[in-house]
């Protein structure tokens, strides 16, 4: 059934496309009356014989009939201009069988229009016809046989015997009935073709629509990508627009949330972010909205101030939304904004990219403000950055670290318990850098495995002398980033290293952050199993400053717990934080655990501490780090 309707819609928009054809059949059907016409006047110019003034006009008159027809293009119905050629054709053939017989055109005229019934009428009702039509010398051998008719003899014998009428009438069947079959089959595998056609036409199109929306839209988000956004804001700079403001907003804390709760969770976040970004720059025209990919959302603001700007971020809360609540995520989802003017900053989007980058990498440093503009300056912070990096290779490569240790104290012995080891770098150009400027950049690139290498090799190698100086039951931690922890056979390359320098394992301890814990958790457990069994401590460094320390002391035994600074800040003046941090070191005595208190610069810190159950502590209090070897 649905074949038949899709071979019926088919043959519709086949009998359309042939509307151009008929046309100029009517127009070579006009221009062959037209000659026709003319002949008959020839006797005129050539005075011999004499002029057929009946079939001129005839001829004439069916020829201005076509010609009006075909310039009235689609405004005659096709069945109507079909319908017209075919009674001409009709009329000029029986014509020409009444003045001539079997001598006329009319055989030639019938077989035109046997042709035209295949071309433009359904094969059922052309074969009809064809046949139909065909039959007509037949009707003319009839009418002589019963000597209704009587041609004369200047016409010849044979036009008065029936029996040559009824051969012509046979050979006009046999006509029909051959072109008929070739014609249909022609036209059967060409209404194939189109229906072929058109489908691969419609897929094409498909194809072409799913092809754009993957080169333009963002899949996640369905808002315009990174290129379709460049289109639109060129649009806007060629219409006149002046002036706009540029927002980078960065969503925090995605990988923390994709290792709790699994990458489909934060790809919801993501989608649900798109939908409030759409929802809040909706049908405003002066607004574009896009997304760069991962957790970057990038907006076009035009006829807008700095301060209203800086209002609406306030006000714009993504937690508002049943998915992005506290309470499922655990913590509030927080996000980062970065802006610049146009043109005055930047000028192109590629260069609005990385002014807004750069901006982007201070507000990451800020703690309190969401939105940071743009300012000049920070493009030379950057290229001290990438300056640095620079000398970082070189002095990876060639060891120019030295290593300061800072001591940790117990509160009630005055003695020095342990050792924190500490990376240090100086540069003629620049002096002291701050660990707090080049460990990040360190992280941010391929450098930190061989940095780790290079820092846990440099402390191996004090370790003799740092026994000489405090005692063999000393104990000196290392922190190890996340990405070396990680390493491949990174046990194997700690444990190897240690016997081929003949150092205790009892003598290190390994300080990790909850950042190592973002990937599978069930591999760390074997690390920090296979690390304790070989007398490798481990301890929790700056507990409390990140996001599930609770969660990951559950699942991980640890040796020690390095309770954060911020923790201590206040203690001396906050009842409020001094509970707080009772109540860690009541929770690390039940597990088991060694607390050390870090940052403690005031005796009232100190006095506030010893009335927990910490008793080591390490800050300026005590001893500030010092490089004691190199």
């Amino acid at each position: 059934m649905v074949a038949d309707k899709n071979k019926y819609v088919y043959w519709t928009k086949f009998q359309k496309d042939t509307s151009p054809l008929l046309r100029r059949f009517l127009l070579a059907a006009s221009g062959l009356f037209a000659i026709a016409s003319g002949l008959h006047l020839l006797p005129l110019l050539t005075r011999q014989g004499e002029v057929d003034y009946l079939f001129f006009a005839v001829d004439l008159s069916f020829s201005v009939i076509l010609f009006l027809e075909y310039l009235l293009k689609n405004k005659v119905p096709l069945i109507i201009r079909v319908f017209s050629l075919i009674c001409t054709t009709v009329f000029i053939s029986v014509f020409s069988y009444v003045r001539s017989g079997l001598l006329g055109s009319a055989e030639i005229s019938l077989a035109f229009i046997i042709v035209s019934f295949y071309v433009f009428l359904p094969p059922i009702v052309s074969l009809v016809s064809s046949l139909t039509i065909s039959l007509l010398p037949a009707l003319f051998g009839g009418l002589i046989y019963f000597s209704f008719i009587r041609f004369p003899d200047s016409l010849g014998i044979r036009n008065n015997n029936p029996r040559e009428w009824i051969f012509n009438s046979i050979s006009l069947i046999l006509f029909s009935v051959l072109t008929g079959f070739l014609i249909q089959r022609l036209r059967s595998k060409l209404i194939k073709n189109i229906v072929y056609l058109k489908e691969s036409r419609s897929k094409i199109l498909k194809s072409q629509k799913h092809i754009d929306k993957l080169a333009f839209y963002d899949s996640l988000t369905h808002l315009p990508n990174r290129h379709l956004f460049d289109k639109l804001i060129q649009n806007r700079i060629s219409s006149g627009v002046s002036e706009s403001l540029l927002l980078l907003i960065n969503l925090k804390g995605l990988k923390v949330i994709n290792a709790l709760h699994g990458i489909e969770f934060g790809d919801q976040i993501l989608t649900l972010t798109g939908c409030v970004l759409k929802l809040y720059t909706d049908e405003k025209q002066d607004i574009l909205v896009a997304s760069l990919g991962g957790d970057e959302f990038i907006i076009w603001i035009e006829n807008s101030t700095k301060l209203k700007i800086e209002t609406a971020i306030v006000n714009f809360d993504l937690n508002n939304n049943e998915l992005l609540t506290p309470d499922r995520l655990g913590h509030r989802l927080q996000y980062r904004v970065s802006g610049l003017q146009f043109p005055n900053d930047a000028t192109n989007l590629d260069e609005m990219i990385r002014k807004l980058s750069i901006t982007m990498n201070v507000a990451r440093e800020g703690h309190l403000t969401k939105l940071v503009w743009f300012q000049a300056g920070m493009e030379l912070k950057i290229e001290r950055e990438q300056k640095l990096k620079n000398y970082l290779e070189k002095a990876v490569n060639h060891s120019n670290f030295k290593i300061a240790y800072q001591e940790k104290v117990d509160i009630t012995s005055k003695e020095t318990v342990g050792l924190e080891a500490l990376a240090r770098w100086s540069l003629p150009e620049f002096g002291e850098v701050s660990p707090e400027e080049f460990i990040p950049i360190i992280t941010n690139s391929d450098l930190i495995v061989p940095f780790g290498k290079c820092i846990f090799e440099k402390v191996i190698s004090h370790i003799p002398r740092l026994l000489d100086l405090y005692g063999k039951q000393i104990k000196i931690s290392i922190n190890i980033s996340p990405i070396f922890f990680l390493y491949p056979n990174f046990n194997e390359y700690i444990i190897h290293y240690l016997m081929d320098h003949k150092i205790d394992p009892k003598n290190l301890i390994f300080e990790i952050t909850e950042d190592v814990f973002l990937d599978e958790i069930e591999t760390i457990q074997k690390i920090v199993f296979e690390l304790r069994s070989k007398g490798i401590s481990v301890s929790l460094d700056d507990f409390g400053k990140g996001y599930s320390s609770l969660h990951y002391m559950q699942k991980i035994q640890f040796d020690e717990l390095k309770i954060d600074k911020s923790f201590l800040d206040d203690i001396a003046c906050s009842d409020r934080n001094f509970l707080l941090l009772e109540s860690i070191c009541h929770l690390a005595d039940s597990l088991g655990l060694k607390t050390i208190a870090e940052g403690i610069e005031s005796e009232e810190q100190l006095l506030r501490l010893k009335q927990t159950t910490c008793h080591v502590v390490q800050g300026y209090l005590y001893s500030k780090p010092q490089i004691l070897f190199d």
